[in-house]
């Protein structure tokens, strides 16, 4: 695994965090997010500097990419009426080479996302080396632990794991 590498405020640029994309194995994107329903390309991280599309993400070439944690709104959030035909971010992020991705059906609570990752990636971590095949079990450690705190169905439900 390759070295860790955090961009934080003005430094997270479109430019900048597409660059560390390509040749991230794993990533974690702490930021808002926002489904386009009648542009799905259009769905995009916000960040400092603007929006990075979905359509940005689909064109790089992503050839260590093994895991992302979608930890934003609406970042697996799909269309109402085209609910087997919408793309949104975290499905896009596998599409575009992401062996598996941690995603939200609909807006968070700003506290539910770290402890969420927290939980996550103390699991994945806890025998050394992570493994992304581990990831979606480390989510649901992750949800029951929130449930188990007695946090309300609406704030642990979007949580969702797809890819392997």
């Amino acid at each position: 695994m390759q070295e860790f590498n955090q961009v934080l405020d003005s430094e997270a640029t479109v430019s900048h965090v597409l660059e560390v994309i390509k040749s991230a194995q794993w990533l974690h994107l702490a930021c808002h997010g926002q489904q386009h329903s009648t542009e799905p390309l259009k769905s995009s991280i916000i960040l400092s500097d603007g929006h990075l599309e979905l359509g940005q993400i689909l064109e790089s070439s992503l050839p260590e990419a093994e895991f992302v944690f979608l930890s934003a709104c609406q970042t697996a959030m799909g269309n109402a009426k085209l609910m087997n035909e919408a793309l949104h971010l975290a499905g896009g992020f596998i599409a575009a080479g992401f062996q598996a991705a941690i995603g939200t059906l609909w807006n968070i609570a700003d506290a539910d996302g770290p402890i969420v990752s927290k939980i996550v990636y103390q699991r994945l971590f806890s025998e050394g080396k992570p493994d992304v095949t581990d990831s979606a079990e480390a989510l649901h450690v992750a949800v029951q632990s929130l449930r188990k705190q007695g946090v309300p169905f609406q704030r642990w439900m979007p949580f969702i794991h797809m890819g392997i």
